[in-house]
């Protein structure tokens, strides 16, 4: 996990490494198996990023920590 745990410095975005994958690699395999919509954080180190919103729910949430378990 690379999000800052404080809630001074988080925004809401959920920063992340997956050890032993490429971000961009496994972004695409999140979307492509799962429908799960994350990018790649557009900083010097690269991290898979979800910037969940209002419009998700608790399942939602739920689905995506789901896909993510089951793709690494």
């Amino acid at each position: 996990m690379q999000t800052p745990i404080s809630s001074d410095l988080s925004a809401g975005l959920v920063c992340c490494e997956v050890e032993g994958h490429d971000p961009d690699d496994f972004v695409n395999r999140l979307f492509d198996k799962h429908r799960v919509v994350a990018s790649v954080a557009p900083y010097a180190s690269q991290y898979v990023r979800f910037g969940p919103s209002i419009v998700n729910s608790d399942a939602d949430i739920e689905r995506a920590i789901r896909a993510v378990r089951s793709s690494i």
